[in-house]
């Protein structure tokens, strides 16, 4: 158990990591803000949420999901906890914003791929991930062999990475945009 608990760590760890500094950057972080917004109008009768809104949102979102990376290693209950919170509550967003029609883009790692159901699998699977980390009884690798905790980390880190990637899967193996999505010929 305790290597399925570090492999849980290291993925909870890295995916949060990559979501957090992914957002940082100064054009990111303009987007980030939009899609917050956009997001949070998906929770009000009038589907419009105040910029100003989204600009004190957007700061603490980040600054929980770094949160969840500081706390793993002295407090892991209480940044699976976290992560468990907010993945929820991303969750709702998302799925309200898929109900209520609100076209943004998901900006969870960076990206720009448009908020869709796959991205409900992945909160939902990730949560999944989450929620085994709090079953198991709490620890550190006590005194686990060095290989399987190289193992555990590998693995938590296949499974990061197809976290994080998942857009660009989804558009690489998923069916092809939509006739009024694709650019037009000869339109760059």
């Amino acid at each position: 158990m305790q290597y399925l608990v570090f492999g849980v760590n290291c993925l909870v760890g890295l995916v949060f990591a990559v979501s957090a500094l992914s957002k940082l950057r100064a054009t990111q972080w303009r987007e980030f803000i939009e899609s917050t917004r956009k997001l949070l109008g998906a929770f009000l009768p009038s589907r419009s949420a105040p910029a100003s809104l989204a600009r004190l949102v957007a700061p603490v979102v980040v600054a929980a999901e770094a949160s969840v990376v500081l706390l793993l290693v002295p407090a892991r209950v209480a940044a699976l906890a976290l992560a468990a919170v907010l993945v929820s509550v991303f969750g709702v967003a998302i799925a309200l914003a898929l109900r209520r029609g609100v076209a943004t883009a998901c900006r969870c790692f960076g990206g720009s791929a448009q908020l869709g159901p796959w991205h409900l699998v992945r909160n939902a699977l990730l949560l999944a991930a989450v929620a085994v980390g709090l079953a198991l009884e709490p620890g550190g690798p006590g005194t686990a062999d060095p290989a399987g905790l190289v193992v555990a980390a590998t693995a938590a880190l296949v499974l990061g990475l197809l976290v994080v990637r998942l857009d660009d899967l989804a558009e690489l193996f998923g069916p092809g945009l939509p006739a009024t999505d694709r650019p037009r010929e000869g339109s760059m």
